[in-house]
């Protein structure tokens, strides 16, 4: 069976990619292969383990930051489509045949401009964000029950969201190779979603989430708790307003030295060119 996409995971804690891995193949019954670009502090026994759920292994010397290490995968990755995936994620039951992964192909099929598509997360959805506080449609537990997400879509009916957030998201390889890759002075994670965004919108495609394909999203778990604020603003683009908020973000986990924890990098004052 001929691969459809490839899943690239950039990690830089341990606690979470191996659940996620293993809810991956229990709950994606396609033909894929999965990326995990590892810049956490080496550990033997943990590398052993992971590298049995991959099909290509990268550890680096030091932590890169969330965009350039992405950006590792999605130039090596041969499939016509191409998925990110945080490592804090996991893989629920959805009421497809072939799972969480059918609604997102259909929403390419429906929305032939479509670049990227992202899932929604019963615990924080598309429309939820920036509003005080987690929105949290199902508990962990309830989420692992196809009835309850199919409840969901439901009452959502087929709802999209113009922008994409990068805890999970899929693109259309041919697409992405004419709008370009992540901007890699984005060293955190957050921030890189809406300029790409942009620059997506300015080649006349379009980046959605839909409410067609659930996957669990701890939100927050794989990075520290957002810092920087005053900072990180201005590197959303001031015409990015087709979702409703910035999504503050500063400096976490990414982008720090495994070793040492100190930022490798200062903040970049404002991303690629003005308007």
């Amino acid at each position: 069976m001929e691969q459809i996409t490839t899943f690239v995971f950039p990690i830089c804690r341990r606690g979470f990619i191996l659940n996620a891995l293993k809810t991956l193949k229990e709950h994606t019954p396609y033909a894929y292969s999965v990326i995990v670009i590892d810049q956490t502090i080496p550990d033997a026994a943990f590398e052993a383990e992971l590298r049995e759920h991959c099909d290509l292994w990268i550890k680096t010397r030091k932590n890169y930051g969330f965009a350039e290490a992405v950006n590792f995968g999605l130039r090596l990755a041969p499939t016509p489509f191409i998925t990110v995936m945080n490592d804090d994620v996991v893989f629920i039951p959805n009421p497809y045949p072939n799972g969480w992964f059918q609604g997102i192909l259909q929403t390419f099929h429906k929305y032939t401009t479509a670049a990227a598509v992202s899932p929604m997360s019963p615990r924080e959805p598309g429309w939820g964000y920036g509003k005080e506080g987690f929105i949290e449609y199902l508990t962990f537990e309830e989420s692992q029950d196809a009835e309850n997400i199919k409840r969901l879509m439901d009452e959502k009916n087929g709802q999209m969201i113009d922008g994409i957030t990068c805890w999970g998201v899929t693109f259309r390889a041919d697409y992405l190779a004419e709008i370009g890759l992540f901007d890699e002075r984005f060293i955190w994670g957050g921030g890189e979603d809406y300029d790409w965004g942009a620059m997506c919108y300015l080649k006349g495609y379009r980046a959605l989430a839909t409410s067609k394909s659930w996957v669990y999203h701890w939100w927050g778990q794989s990075k520290d708790e957002p810092d920087g604020l005053d900072e990180a603003l201005p590197l959303a683009r001031p015409y990015w307003n087709k979702l409703n908020v910035l999504w503050p973000s500063g400096y976490d986990q990414w982008g720090k030295d495994p070793e040492t924890q100190e930022p490798l990098r200062r903040l970049p004052e404002i991303a690629r060119m003005p308007l």
